[in-house]
């Protein structure tokens, strides 16, 4: 198994080497930690792995660490990030999601967020850490706010549009599957306490009723069995909708957007509705 790893502070050689051969179960002499361009001293035995780059900029070292398959003990990618960071009393980020600029934090202090990093320009290896979801006293100059594409990122489970539109079911309307797959997101994140960060913007909540209305429109195009594979599944989320919010003719939303109170009053029921627990009054910070 392999892990990638950036480092904000001191990668000691040595302490790198103890930790693995802790973190993996196995004898230190099995264990090979060396620059990423040697490879004349190497341990060519080792059956874990750790090739390492000095860098620039905001983070210190790259670290690439690698398990072989006959190694029994392979720790998961957060465990193995998290332990770390209280080993080298630094900052650990990983690659998290899709998204190539989002790293996931891991503290000393057994903490976890999110960060946006870059990688600096020109011929120097190095990064720079320029925003963050709570604020670190290692990198003072990013600038600490939610980050709303992890939260639309987060893998969240749609059962009722993986059923309307499996395989068996015949309907293939990608346009349709996706309006309906963000609006049962939506209500996964509202049952999941709005993960990974318990934050969502009142923006981004708009744009979901906007896709719901836009769903009703595309169902309006199906016909036969399509249409009734596609309305039961709507059916069935829209109920988990109404069981996870509460009808406040709109007035959270409209307070939060400083939109008008008559904008919403005249649109369908579900824009009536608000979460449960509003997740745009609680940040990370």
């Amino acid at each position: 198994m392999m892990y990638n790893f950036l480092v904000a502070g001191n990668a000691n050689p040595r302490t790198l080497s103890a930790f693995l051969a802790r973190a993996f179960a196995v004898s230190p002499d099995h264990v090979d930690v060396s620059p990423e361009d040697e490879l004349e001293a190497r341990n060519w035995d080792a059956t874990v792995t750790c090739e390492y780059q000095v860098l620039t900029g905001d983070l210190t070292h790259a670290l690439t660490v690698y398990g072989a398959a006959e190694v029994q003990s392979q720790p998961a990618d957060d465990e193995l990030a998290e332990s770390l960071a209280r080993a080298l009393d630094a900052p650990v980020l990983t690659p998290w999601g899709t998204l190539p600029w989002i790293r996931k934090v891991y503290t000393p202090r057994g903490t976890a967020t999110f960060a946006r990093v870059e990688q600096l320009e020109g011929d120097v290896a190095g990064f720079t850490v320029y925003g963050l979801e709570s604020p670190m006293t290692e990198f003072p100059h990013a600038r600490v706010e939610p980050f709303p594409e992890v939260a639309r990122d987060y893998p969240l489970p749609t059962p009722e549009t993986d059923r309307a539109f499996s395989s068996e079911s015949g309907v293939t309307h990608s346009g349709t599957q996706s309006l309906l797959r963000e609006w049962e997101k939506l209500c996964s994140r509202m049952a999941a306490h709005w993960p990974p960060s318990h934050w969502y913007s009142a923006e981004m909540y708009q744009e979901d009723l906007e896709n719901r209305s836009r769903l009703s429109d595309a169902i309006e195009f199906l016909t036969g069995e399509e249409r009734e594979r596609v309305g039961d599944a709507l059916t069935a989320v829209d109920a988990r909708f109404r069981a996870l919010t509460v009808d406040d003719g709109g007035q959270a939303l409209t307070s939060a957007l400083r939109t008008e109170k008559e904008d919403t009053r005249s649109l369908p029921w579900y824009w009536q509705r608000r979460p449960i627990k509003l997740p745009w009054e609680h940040t990370t910070n």
